[in-house]
Parts: C-alpha cells; structure tokens; sequence
C-alpha cells in the first residue's frame, strides 16, 4: 500500500505542477519540489518525465471518464449530450484539469514523439461519444443519417469541439467568453431535437 501511495503521490504532484506552471514549467524538480519528496523517487517509479506525464494524463482522463460514464450511455437525446459536454467543461475549469490538457496537447505538438501517446488516450472518450451519438441517432429515428456522416465522425466532431474551447480558455481574455458557447449550445440544442425527430426521423405509415 505505501508504494501505491508514494505512486500516487507522485502522479498527483505532476498534476499540480502541471496545473501552476505548464508543461515548459513542470520539470523533475519542479514535481518534486511540489510533492516535498527528493527527484531521484520519480525515477524509482517512472523510466522517464514524459513517462511520468503520460500516466499522470491518463490515470485523471480515466478518472474523470468512469464519473461521467454513466451519464453518457444514458443519453438518448442531443440536448442530454450538450448539457453533458458543458457539465464536463465547468467541472475541468473548476478543478484545473482544463490546463492540464490544454498543456499535454501542445507537449504533443512541440514534442512529436509524444503526440502519438496523447492521442491515444482521447480514443477512450471518442468511443464513448461515439457510443452517445448511435443511441441519439436511433432515438431520433435518425439512423439513416449515418449514410452521409458516421457517427465515430460525429464523435470527433463534438472532442474537436471541446478541445478548441479548452484551448480557447486559455487565450480568450474574457473568461465567461467560451462558458457562453455552451449555454448558447444547450438553449439551441432542443430545437436540434426537434429538427432530428421531424427531418430525419422514419416517415409516417
């Protein structure tokens, strides 16, 4: 128990370095300054830092995926999926974690090699938003749209979505600016509703 806790630790360390100085900031010795343990520590459970910020990215993704989880697969309509990804955000903003994905995005574009590995723990959410949408589409009567979009696109879409606004947070001086997005999004989003149940949806016998 104690080596998953120093494990833990770490990782939570390299969340709140991330978090107050950026991915430019958040050096061995920045993490180990902020966790009140000695550098070496990091390398005794991580080959490398980028390592060590990989599975600090992934173990928070997944956690905040397993808490939203359930309200995802219970969506049926497109307002639910709106009011969803507009909960997500204000509960990144409040927590931080916004900056540390805003951070490890750019990691993969400054440094190529990670990009790979940052992309590969988006994959959970697209097929969980994937999964969101086919249920919408079935809902709606609106399965036939998949003959001029899929819906993995359609997934794609809405995380393209929501990582230009998490980058836009950043750069936006006005901070209610994006979180007005997502209101606009969720007043608008019932008469998508109504056009996906009246246009696409299975003609009248």
């Amino acid at each position: 128990m104690a080596r998953e806790d120093t494990r833990a630790r770490i990782v939570a360390a390299t969340l709140t370095t991330l978090k107050e100085r950026g991915f430019a900031g958040t050096s061995t010795r920045a993490i180990a300054r902020a966790g009140g343990f000695g550098q070496p520590l990091i390398f005794y459970y991580f080959a490398s830092l980028d390592d060590l910020l990989i599975a600090a990215l992934e173990e928070s993704s997944a956690e905040r995926l397993e808490r939203h989880r359930a309200a995802a697969e219970a969506t049926t309509t497109i307002s639910e999926l709106v009011a969803l990804l507009s909960a997500i955000y204000r509960e990144d903003v409040e927590t931080g974690f916004i900056r540390v994905a805003s951070e490890m995005v750019g990691a993969g574009v400054a440094r190529p090699e990670l990009a790979p590995r940052v992309l590969a723990l988006m994959e959970p959410w697209i097929q969980l938003a994937q999964n969101a949408v086919e249920r919408v589409l079935v809902a709606s009567g609106a399965e036939g749209l998949g003959g001029a979009v899929s819906s993995r696109e359609l997934a794609l879409a809405g995380v393209t979505f929501y990582l230009g606004a998490n980058l836009l947070t950043h750069l936006e001086p006005e901070p209610d600016a994006v979180s007005g997005l997502f209101e606009t999004a969720e007043r608008l989003a019932p008469l998508a509703d109504l056009l996906a149940a009246s246009s696409l949806g299975p003609p009248a016998t």
